[in-house]
């Protein structure tokens, strides 16, 4: 049975599905931004799992857009939350790893970027986070970028308590301490509501709501979620297969038998689900839902058995690009505005989510603003309007010094130094090897496709790369963690056998 909530909202999805695209409402609309930790494109019903529930992803595909080719520019954690809000390329803002959280803000990491919060906060929005930051070594953002922020006290307990899923958990409510306990999200959900419903009346919101049920350790999850899980086939994860790129360590492998890992990790998926889906029964309550655009995404990917490994990027040595781990789910609703039930196969990215809230804001950035930004990113309301639209035929991502360029068919992975003389470039034919086991660089009938995926990739980068901040000089760059596969390889490499 599905909850109340949802019958009603697919009976008005059924309505807005019936009526001819109507003129989009002038008043600007709330904005709900649900990024949620290590979420794999795999991993929810709208992409086609066959096994895992997630009615709230579901209702949404369902009323409004679902995005099958959705990329993250980065598949690690801080610098693609850093292109989201900022709309730039690492090799723009020049973080290229997750940030080690120590306590102290060693760096700032952000400075002289222009944040879509602040955008938007001096547009008129009021603006809040909820959950994850990680764009700093304190863990939280610095003054002036929220209204209202409830992130991780990374002083209390250190940085894995952010990832406790139940238990106790030091949050910071705007610099003061505020401890929590049960399960992790549906805590903060509530929070979310309550900062929501607390807001100025005059003010529309800015929410972006990121919790990290998805992140590991996998363990900690409703046992009601796990238990389910526990009895499934897990149909959708590939058998058996294997990375030419060597692990990082043994916790990159996959378990002999990953069946706990698995029901863990869908259980987070599920429970997660439900309860982004509790926010938005509080705003249909409140009569907000259909004047909110949301959109629900995630920073990158992950493998849970897909070649063989567990984790992202850097559960390779040297570091990998797999789909599993640069792909992302993506759905995006707001009535009036977005026809339900679209399918769309653009290649969109973080970038184009940092224009596109910006559009359906109304914030229109002045050519100077535009200019100091030089986002790659488009909004894709035009897109949804009319499919004609001009779009790219290419989706990038990057790590460090690897980075790659993708169209339908071809998929090309370039390494900049330090390079492991066993591992160079890449490149897969996706349409007759999705699963990336062949590397075609060194096929000479294939010449032509790898030029043309060289050319595609190099003028990308050329044309947006600060070169001050570019992976390709990745040893010039500070170091965000000291221990970046790039790093780890360059002692590796210099060190004598």
């Amino acid at each position: 049975m599905k909850p109340r909530w949802l019958v009603t909202a697919f009976i008005l999805a059924a309505a807005w599905a019936c009526s001819p695209s109507s003129v989009p409402d002038p008043a600007r609309p709330n904005i709900l931004l649900v990024v949620t930790d290590d979420q794999g494109h795999w991993a929810c019903g709208p992409c086609g799992n066959s096994e895992l529930e997630t009615p709230t992803m579901d209702f949404l595909a369902e009323t409004g857009v679902w995005f099958s080719n959705a990329t993250s520019p980065s598949p690690v954690c801080s610098p693609a939350r850093a292109s989201l809000l900022t709309g730039r390329l690492p090799s723009q803002h020049g973080i290229h790893d997750y940030l080690s959280e120590t306590g102290t803000n060693e760096r700032d990491w952000l400075t002289g970027e222009i944040l879509l919060p602040v955008l938007l906060r001096d547009s008129g929005y009021f603006t809040s986070l909820v959950g994850k930051w990680h764009l700093s070594g304190a863990g939280n953002p610095p003054d002036g970028v929220f209204d209202r922020w409830l992130s991780y006290d990374i002083a209390a307990e250190g940085w894995r308590n952010q990832y406790l899923h139940h238990g106790r958990v030091h949050l910071l409510d705007n610099g003061e301490p505020l401890t929590i306990e049960g399960f992790q999200t549906a805590e903060l959900a509530d929070r979310a509501v309550e900062i929501i419903n607390d807001r100025p009346a005059d003010q529309p919101f800015f929410l972006l709501f990121a919790p990290t049920d998805t992140h590991a350790p996998f363990e900690g999850h409703p046992e009601e979620w796990v238990e389910r899980y526990r009895q499934i086939g897990f149909e959708d994860i590939p058998r058996d297969e294997t990375s030419a790129l060597p692990a990082n360590n043994e916790a990159s492998l996959v378990p002999d038998d990953p069946t706990e890992m698995l029901a863990q990790y869908y259980a987070a998926v599920s429970a997660q689900d439900a309860w982004v889906g509790e926010i938005l029964e509080s705003l249909e309550a409140s009569g907000e839902l259909d004047d909110t655009l949301v959109i629900v995404t995630s920073d990158h990917g992950h493998m849970n058995g897909h070649h063989g490994l567990l984790g992202k990027a850097n559960a390779t040595l040297p570091q990998n690009l797999y789909d599993e781990v640069v792909r992302v789910p993506l759905v995006m609703r707001w009535p009036g505005n977005i026809v339900a039930g679209q399918r769309s196969g653009a290649f969109v990215d973080h970038m184009d989510l940092f224009m596109t809230v910006l559009d359906a804001a109304g914030v229109e950035l002045g050519e100077t603003t535009r200019h100091e930004i030089s986002s790659p990113g488009s909004s894709v309301l035009p897109l949804l309007g009319d499919p004609a639209v001009e779009w790219r035929n290419f989706r990038f991502s990057e790590h460090g010094n690897a980075r790659m360029a993708a169209d339908s068919r071809w998929k090309l992975v370039r390494r900049s130094p330090p390079l492991d003389p066993r591992f160079g470039d890449e490149l897969y034919d996706l349409v007759n090897d999705p699963r990336e086991t062949t590397n075609l660089i060194g096929d000479p009938d294939l010449s032509l496709h790898r030029s043309v995926m060289k050319k595609v990739l190099d003028e990308y980068f050329e044309r947006y790369e600060d070169p001050e901040k570019t992976g390709a000089r990745i040893m010039e760059q500070p170091p965000a963690n000291g221990r970046e596969p790039w790093t780890r390889l360059a002692k590796r490499l210099s060190s004598p056998e």
